[in-house]
């Protein structure tokens, strides 16, 4: 049963992420998503400090360092995906394929960053204080949280 609902919301924010990558690739718009995958990142890794803080768990540097390395690996496969939009176009053209769109590696990528980033900063924001997010989110949060 939960395995099922787990499949179906990766899944989802599988979808979710490549039609957001393919739309925003038309407006080849890197450094605004890489921006908005760092703000992301680095508004997660805050609010999750404060989360840590208001309930009196103080900071575990060992989490903390797991938590930045994840962090960076983000911004890596997003450089990542960047590289492969850049490179695919390269040795297409080479190998004789004309490609009609831009490679939508990077933004799909970012897109699905910027997602998970957001669900764990609403769980964080829950946490620190549930009344600062709004009833429809907190019933998704309770229902992914029961489901997964």
């Amino acid at each position: 049963m939960w395995g099922d609902a787990v499949k179906r919301a990766e899944w989802l924010k599988a979808a979710l992420s490549a039609v957001i990558g393919v739309a925003a690739t038309f407006g080849r718009q890197y450094g605004l998503m890489f921006l908005l995958v760092c703000f992301a990142v680095v508004l997660d890794f805050v609010t999750g400090i404060i989360k840590a803080k208001a309930a009196g768990d103080g900071l575990d540097s060992k989490i903390a360092r797991r938590g930045f390395w994840r962090k960076i690996a983000l911004l890596a496969a997003l450089s990542f995906g960047i590289f492969l939009d850049l490179i695919a176009e390269v040795l297409l053209v080479r190998v004789g394929i004309e490609i009609s769109s831009e490679t939508p590696f990077a933004l799909i990528v970012a897109s699905y960053i910027v997602l998970n980033e957001s669900i764990s900063i609403a769980e964080n924001l829950y946490l620190i204080d549930p009344g600062s997010v709004p009833a429809p989110i907190v019933r998704l949060l309770k229902v992914a949280k029961d489901k997964f």
